[in-house]
C-alpha cells in the first residue's frame, strides 16, 4: 500500500512545475550570474596579462618596460576580448553594459584611447595599493606561495577591487545625470 501511494504521487505533475523553455539556457553556464562571469573574465585577463608581461619577459627588461608591455596587453585584451564578450552578453533581461568602464562607441579610436586611460589609471592605483600593502608587511598570495611580493592572483584581485569602485562611481554619476 505504501508503494502504490508513493508511485501515484510521483506521476502527478502540475503545470506550475513546468518552466518556460529558454533556448539560450541550454548549458550549465547559463545558470551562473553575468556579474560572476564578467568578474572572472576580468580576473583572467588581468592575471594572464600580468603573468605574460611580468614573468614572461626575459630578465634584461627593466620594470618600466614590463609595465608598458603589461599596459599594452591589458588595453588590447580588454578592448578586443573582454569588452566584446561583455557586449555579447547584453540582452533585454540582463544589462551587462553597466560593467563596461566607458560607453564610447567601440568602433572608434576614442574607445581604445579611453580604455588606455582607464587601464593606466587602474595600473597606477593597483601598483601603489599593492606597494603600500607589501610595505606594511601584509602577506600576498605570492608571499604565501612562492615568497615573491607580487603575483598574478593578488594583482588581479586588487584590480577587480578598483574596477568595482570605478564602476560604482561611473554608474552613480550616470544615474544622477539621468534623473
Amino acid at each position: 500500500m505504501h508503494g502504490s501511494m508513493w508511485i501515484g504521487n510521483m506521476s502527478k505533475k502540475s503545470n506550475k512545475d513546468k518552466k518556460e523553455f529558454n533556448p539560450y539556457a541550454i548549458d550549465r553556464f547559463a545558470t551562473i550570474s553575468p556579474k560572476l562571469k564578467i568578474g572572472f573574465l576580468k580576473f583572467w585577463i588581468v592575471g594572464a596579462s600580468f603573468f605574460l608581461s611580468i614573468f614572461g619577459l626575459p630578465q634584461k627588461y627593466d620594470f618600466l618596460d614590463r609595465m608598458v608591455v603589461f599596459w599594452l596587453l591589458l588595453v588590447l585584451m580588454f578592448e578586443y576580448i573582454g569588452f566584446t564578450i561583455i557586449n555579447w552578453m547584453h540582452n533585454d533581461e540582463v544589462n551587462t553594459k553597466k560593467y563596461l568602464p566607458h560607453e564610447i562607441n567601440r568602433k572608434s579610436i576614442l574607445s581604445i584611447l579611453a580604455t588606455g586611460l582607464y587601464i593606466f589609471i587602474m595600473l597606477i592605483l593597483v601598483h601603489y595599493f599593492v606597494d603600500t600593502w607589501v610595505y606594511y608587511g601584509i602577506p600576498t598570495f605570492g608571499t604565501i606561495m612562492s615568497e615573491t611580493s607580487i603575483d598574478p592572483i593578488t594583482y588581479a584581485l586588487v584590480f577587480l577591487l578598483f574596477d568595482f569602485i570605478w564602476l560604482k562611481v561611473r554608474n552613480t554619476i550616470k544615474n544622477a545625470r539621468m534623473e
